[in-house]
């Protein structure tokens, strides 16, 4: 007789768990800090149960990191771009992301992925294409709203962003209204220009 409590199920689950432990010791403690022994505290699982489902704690950490910028971005432009107009979705977006307390977990865990992307290939690697996959989703809804350069606001709104939460993170006083008029008068000049 099967035991049904070491189903695939039950396996997903464990590693569900223990990649979100990953992802919440990251912004408390460090990316060098997050260690198998404090995943699998956090997780309440053996150390070795880890190694079983993930493999090493480098791994882990890419996993943890990567799913979470994933989710903290697309979540916030999926919602944008249910919008019509390409000027009111880049503001619904930015207003999203500015939304976060500069001390927000979401946002610890982003600035101290990128500072461990410096040093660690693959790491630089998967955070480079989901950022190349964010800009091509947004380039590719603008080019359908009849943006006349949709590349280059893609680029360009992503770079700003960026440098908007980086800013704001040093500084919580950054206010977002100064970078929401001129991205959303970039946007509207450049659907203007491509219907004149």
């Amino acid at each position: 007789m099967r035991n049904e409590s070491s189903g695939p199920s039950r396996r997903t689950d464990t590693r569900e768990k223990i990649i979100e432990a990953a992802a919440s010791l990251i912004p408390e403690l460090g990316w060098g800090d997050v260690s198998s022994r404090r995943v699998a505290e956090r997780a309440g699982v053996n150390t070795g149960v880890i190694h079983y489902h993930v493999g090493s704690i480098g791994e882990l950490r890419r996993i943890a990191a990567v799913g979470k910028i994933r989710t903290f971005f697309l979540g916030r432009i999926d919602e944008a771009l249910s919008q019509e107009d390409p000027a009111v979705a880049v503001e619904v977006m930015l207003r999203a992301l500015a939304a976060n307390d500069p001390r927000d977990p979401e946002l610890l865990l982003l600035y101290e992925s990128l500072v461990a992307a410096s040093r660690d290939d693959q790491l630089r690697a998967e955070i480079a294409a989901l950022l190349a996959e964010l800009r091509q989703r947004l380039c590719d809804w603008f080019a359908a709203r009849g943006v006349a350069h949709p590349l280059t606001v893609a680029v360009t709104l992503t770079a700003a962003i960026d440098g908007y939460l980086l800013q704001r993170s040093l500084d919580p006083s950054v206010e977002p209204g100064p970078l929401i008029d001129g991205l959303v008068a970039l946007v509207r000049q450049q659907v203007a220009a491509d219907g004149s």
